[in-house]
């Protein structure tokens, strides 16, 4: 999935935790779902708090299910339906009202794809979205969303591959990952700040 680097990397001891920030949402931002899964399995691997993980599009899960990444014990995986997505969000909100937690919602394509068929779906997932982030505020939480995206000029953020406008919130970091020849390029798009995870630290390699 990813090259080996050819030499061990300055970013040795890099913990994705510490790049999170609490206070926003942290909206990961990828057009490769294994560019995700690489990301999400380090961050879940480097936390120290409890990680509340809702999965949608079931790619982590597999990976679990497949022993290919590890149980870990701080780690609570959520395998939502139509029918259990909302008893699923009650349990993840309390649980993240008791204590400081990382809540990872993977992703916002599939949270899409699961309310698809209720009205005003985009309103509904919005909603979601900030009720997360207001229980995260208040235990100094972190809250985590990935998305599959392409950038058009005329429309910004785009959800891939169905070309629904994404929904950005003000209060949001955005972390876009890419490929590089040692591992994956996390870039702030608005700024020109960049970090890398050396292949040899990303679990999936």
């Amino acid at each position: 999935m990813f090259k080996n680097p050819s030499n061990e990397s300055s970013s040795s001891n890099l913990n994705l935790q510490t790049i999170l920030e609490q206070e926003l949402i942290n909206s990961v931002f990828y057009s490769d779902p294994f560019l995700k899964a690489g990301f999400v399995s380090k961050l879940v691997h480097d936390a120290k708090l409890q990680v509340l993980y809702l999965d949608l599009d079931l790619l982590y899960s597999g990976y679990v299910v497949s022993g290919t990444l590890p149980t870990i014990e701080n780690l609570s995986l959520f395998q939502p339906t139509t029918e259990t997505l909302n008893q699923m969000l009650k349990e993840i909100l309390v649980k993240a009202s008791l204590s400081q937690t990382i809540i990872i919602v993977d992703s916002l394509n599939g949270l899409f794809n699961i309310l698809n068929r209720k009205k005003n779906v985009g309103k509904t997932v919005m909603s979601i979205v900030m009720l997360l982030a207001s229980i995260a505020k208040m235990t100094k939480s972190y809250l985590v969303i990935a998305s599959m995206v392409r950038y058009k000029k005329e429309e910004g953020w785009i959800l891939s591959p169905t070309g629904k406008r994404l929904i950005e919130a003000k209060n949001s970091k955005k972390i876009l990952l890419e490929y590089g020849k040692d591992g994956i390029v996390l870039s702030i798009p608005d700024g020109s700040s960049k970090l890398v995870i050396p292949s040899n630290l990303i679990p999936l390699v």
